[in-house]
């Protein structure tokens, strides 16, 4: 697995882990909050330059899943979701990218 595999796989389970912590019950957040922050580190450690939008959109869905669990604020589970649809759209547009590359190349 190269670089970009693994960031992008460190940015996926982040997202996955925020929205599946807003359906959660209070233990199970409980459970899942020192999860979750120790992959929002791994998330702000990733480097890639084409990975930059992403991320950013990754560490703020990370962010409010996190303050959701604190405060219990919908206005925070509101904009997890939001933001995680954003990470979707975003990772849809690399991968497409990537496809489009793939198929340019000369064999």
């Amino acid at each position: 697995m190269n670089n970009a595999d693994r960031e992008i796989e460190i940015l996926t389970n982040a997202t996955l882990l925020a929205g599946a912590i807003l359906d959660a019950d209070e233990s199970k957040r409980e459970e899942m909050l020192p999860k979750l922050r120790a992959i929002g580190t791994e998330v702000k450690a990733t480097q890639l330059e084409v990975h930059k939008n992403l991320k950013r959109l990754v560490i703020m869905t990370v962010n409010a899943a996190i303050r959701y669990c604190s405060s219990g604020k919908q206005s925070d589970a509101k904009l997890t979701r939001r933001n995680g649809n954003e990470v979707a759209k975003e990772l849809g547009r690399l991968k497409r990218l990537a496809h489009r590359k793939e198929e340019t190349r000369w064999p």
